[in-house]
């Protein structure tokens, strides 16, 4: 028995021994889960590449609609600056008939505005007849007036954007500007003038139906008068244009550029209390003062100043951009009438 027992051993020892032995992965590539890969395995996921395409997630329906953006309604824009009139004759005179009318602001008639208390009270007023300058005394005018000696120059050259202007040919039929009350004084005298009386000036802007505006009652506008627009927050022209441009801010009576255009200086002293004891015919305003009433507007005049009941006034040596004048005459005149 122990014969058989010992060739079994030692068969069973040679069967052992000729085995390969288990090979094991180096313990560095070893890791959790790696199934004995010999590869690392990180242990965080990697970031996912920007070109990798991803399901897009989806948009929710907004709960409330977006507000519609409100539409600007365009300002009005201005016309262009006017050419100046053709066969202008600079010299014509209007007749004026004499008559009586409503003198100051009509708080009726005001343009929904309350009335200055300088405009008040409205009262009546009569006036005999005259001849006034149908346009705003020119530069060319001016010039004449200059050269014969009974004139000053105006005190400047310029005007609001021109360097040359008075004396340029190319605003001969504009109307003069920077002259002084007494300037103006001089040129209606070399005529055998003189300035209006601010009753006659009212009564040839206004005339006896009482218009708001010189030519009626209106809104006004560019293609009205040369002067500061109120729809647009914008000077029509920023600067004179030639007398008579503006043939739809004619009076009834053919008067151009009552409204807008310069302001003009009128023959009498300024109060603002004047109207509470004005004459009743022919008024002439205070017997003396300190400032001259000037009417009219200008092109840097509001809406507000075109009104033929408004008032302004300024010193007698005062002179600017937009300040002229026109004149009146007697009736027996040599200057063509229309």
């Amino acid at each position: 028995m122990k014969r058989i027992l010992l060739p079994l051993l030692v068969l069973s020892f040679l069967l052992l021994t000729s085995c390969e032995p288990l090979r094991t992965p180096p313990a560095e590539t070893l890791a959790p889960f790696s199934f004995y890969k010999t590869e690392a395995v990180p242990t965080e996921p990697p970031a996912a590449s920007p070109t990798e395409d991803a399901a897009p997630e989806p948009e929710l329906p907004s709960l409330t609609p977006s507000p519609a953006k409100p539409t600007r309604t365009p300002l009005p824009t201005n016309p262009p600056v006017p050419a100046a009139p053709e066969n202008l004759d600079p010299e014509a005179m209007v007749l004026i008939p004499g008559g009586s009318f409503l003198m100051g602001c009509d708080a009726a008639n005001n343009a929904s505005l309350a009335c200055p208390e300088s405009e008040l009270p409205q009262h009546e007023v009569t006036v005999a007849q005259f001849l006034i300058s149908k346009y705003e005394i020119t530069n060319a005018q001016y010039q004449v007036c200059v050269a014969k000696g009974e004139c000053e120059k105006p005190t400047a050259e310029k005007s609001k954007t021109r360097a040359q202007y008075y004396s340029d040919p190319l605003f001969a039929n504009f109307p003069v500007v920077n002259v002084t009350h007494k300037n103006a004084q001089a040129y209606c005298a070399s005529i055998g003038g003189r300035l209006p009386t601010e009753a006659e000036w009212e009564f040839a802007a206004r005339g006896p139906a009482g218009n708001l505006y010189p030519w009626g009652n209106e809104t006004p506008g560019c293609d009205r008068a040369n002067s500061y627009n109120n729809a647009n927050g914008t000077s029509c022209v920023g600067d004179t244009t030639p007398v008579g441009a503006y043939p739809l801010g004619a009076t009834p009576l053919g008067v151009m550029d009552m409204a807008g255009n310069v302001w003009e200086w009128v023959a009498d002293y300024y109060a603002p209390d004047s109207y509470t004891q004005s004459a009743e015919v022919n008024p002439t305003g205070p017997a003396s003062g300190t400032e001259f009433v000037v009417r009219g507007g200008g092109w840097s005049g509001s809406w507000l100043k075109l009104r033929t009941s408004a008032r302004a006034y300024d010193l007698s040596f005062y002179s600017g951009s937009d300040l002229g004048f026109r004149c009146v005459l007697p009736y027996e005149s040599p200057y063509p009438v229309e």
